[in-house]
């Protein structure tokens, strides 16, 4: 069987996708598949660590040349070059919305008769709408076509299979399945600070992640703060229209000496950060999935959330699900914070297990693999 990935961008800093479409990729390469990604990128852009691991493994990435207008991702190169991968291919998977390669290869896929696959990871979220929201509905008009044209949508969660159902109503044929992590080796990574505490929040620094909230939250338990090693705050991620500097003036505003800003973090870093860790915190006001969460559970870590992420089943065992107010996420940090160590231990425990069962990338990359296998003849299941 051969697939053809379609994605936007995969340069580092480029988010979630950079890394989930490389690692599905890869995950079908291993399955016996052949695997192409074809994206827009100049000949001497660095892709994402995860893209160069898939290459390793077997998998094609096809760059085609940037061109003007740059917001979009157009590229003339592959408004000429993507067809011609369709054609060879048996299925088409195409990830998000809104962007020039999500639309042509839709359309590619559909006049060459091809099974097509879409992926929204969570572009379909009301909350994201409501942003640029008059942009969104004008490139509406093309993606909610392509959406019900698609042989399969997959979803990252029930919470964005309903989205996604809302969005283009009907009854479209939906498949759940979660994005994947690895699961680390425990005690690779040693605390760098054995006699601090650490909090951390890992993502972009976007409005819809929440961080304000924390920095309240922040500032409201650090004058309940209990006795003990001290603890401090850590905000790792890359900075999103302009959202840093204002995060920074609100925690001088606070007076909070103990948060860092250290900027975006990948491989090793994010590694090191998530060993160094003993509280991670995911305070969105919206998300489809959130690998972070699972990132840290595999790395052992309790986590702090918000009921607007799909991980209602880390509560009461290896974390807190709370409401994405100040308020509730200060309860939590306040609570998580007076457990002891060994209690904290216990509970990352909990989460990795979590993990090593419902969430590790062999085991999604087949369950992707069995959706292709049911879009296409039974000569093709299986086949390289």
């Amino acid at each position: 069987m051969k697939v053809l990935h379609v994605v936007a961008g995969l340069a580092e800093s480029g988010g979630g996708l950079s890394e989930l479409v490389p690692r599905f990729a890869r995950e079908a390469r291993r399955c016996g598949l052949n695997v192409t990604i074809a994206t827009v990128a100049s000949e001497r852009a660095t892709l994402s660590s995860a893209a160069e691991a898939a290459e390793k493994v077997g998998v094609r990435i096809v760059r085609f040349y940037p061109s003007f207008p740059r917001p979009v991702f157009y590229s003339k190169s592959m408004g000429c070059g993507l067809a011609a991968l369709v054609h060879e291919a048996d299925i088409v998977h195409v990830h998000s919305n809104w962007t020039f390669p999500v639309w042509w290869a839709c359309r590619c896929a559909l006049r060459a008769g091809r099974p097509l696959v879409m992926s929204p990871q969570g572009c379909l979220d009301p909350v994201r709408l409501a942003h640029s929201a008059w942009k969104k509905r004008l490139a509406g008009l093309l993606d909610r076509r392509f959406l019900r044209s698609a042989m399969l949508i997959h979803a990252t969660s029930a919470a964005e299979e309903a989205w996604i159902q809302r969005y283009i109503g009907g009854s479209p044929r939906i498949v759940v399945i979660p994005n994947g992590v690895d699961l680390p080796t425990p005690g690779a990574m040693g605390k760098v600070d054995p006699l601090t505490r650490q909090v951390l929040f890992l993502g972009r620094l976007h409005p819809l992640k929440g961080i304000d909230l924390l920095l309240d939250a922040w500032a409201r338990v650090g004058r309940l703060q209990p006795t003990g090693p001290p603890w401090r705050l850590v905000i790792a991620g890359p900075d999103e229209q302009g959202m840093r500097r204002r995060l920074e003036e609100q925690a001088r505003r606070h007076g909070l000496a103990n948060v860092s800003f250290i900027g975006a973090v990948y491989g090793a870093d994010k590694a090191r950060q998530f060993a160094n860790t003993d509280l991670f915190v995911l305070p969105s006001r919206s998300e489809n999935f959130g690998i972070a969460v699972a990132e840290a559970l595999a790395a052992g870590v309790p986590v702090i959330t918000t009921k607007r992420t799909p991980w209602r089943e880390i509560e009461g065992s290896c974390g807190w699900w709370v409401e994405p107010t100040s308020e509730s996420i200060a309860t939590a940090l306040d609570a998580a914070m007076r457990l002891s160590d060994a209690e904290r231990v216990a509970m990352g425990a909990k989460g990795r297990a979590l993990v090593e069962t419902r969430y590790q990338w062999p085991a999604v990359g087949r369950a992707m693999v069995a959706a292709y296998g049911e879009l296409v003849g039974p000569d093709l299941r299986g086949s390289g």
